[in-house]
């Protein structure tokens, strides 16, 4: 029986580790047509406008998002969440400390200055531009990608796709 139980342990160990998903790399494209690929999907995520904050916890990933810019308040919990400054002036100390390994931007709505300055920190950054309504769903599936979060942020993106068509036919 003593030299079963290693083969037996070494047998339950590998079973476990088959169960536990493995987490790869994950690639997509931004609003600024470059590719972003993250190690493995983001766990400590920093959003700097608060539709875009609003957006991650629709697609799911809201127990990701450490730090959010001023005025997101919606969800509720957003509302608990460190904030790291404006669209003007952020405070890059604040967003170091928390230790992000993904910010998402809104290309056109943040400073350039600060963008700028926020690449040369070398954290990874999603830059996003919703131009119409049929962008969101899209925005959904690939912050879903980044999180690890897809199949909450598609259901969300078909859900909300059906909901924009229910009102063009009306």
């Amino acid at each position: 029986m003593r030299r079963l139980a290693p083969i037996l342990f070494l047998a339950v160990l590998m079973t476990a580790l088959m169960a536990v998903p493995a987490r790869a790399a994950v690639s997509v494209k931004d609003d600024g047509g470059r590719m972003l690929t993250l190690p493995r999907p983001a766990q400590r995520i920093v959003s700097l406008a608060p539709h875009l904050t609003e957006l991650l916890f629709a697609a799911g990933a809201g127990a990701h998002v450490v730090g959010v810019g001023a005025f997101a308040d919606y969800p509720e919990a957003a509302k608990k969440l460190p904030q790291v400054g404006d669209s003007a002036m952020l405070d890059l100390e604040r967003i170091v400390a928390l230790k992000p390994d993904l910010l998402v931007v809104w290309r056109d709505g943040n400073s350039p200055q600060q963008l700028a300055r926020l690449a040369t920190l070398g954290i990874p950054m999603y830059a996003s531009e919703l131009g119409t309504l049929a962008d969101i769903a899209g925005t959904l599936r690939r912050l879903g990608q980044l999180a690890g979060t897809e199949a909450a942020a598609n259901a969300r993106a078909e859900a909300y796709e059906l909901r924009l068509r229910s009102l063009r036919e009306r």
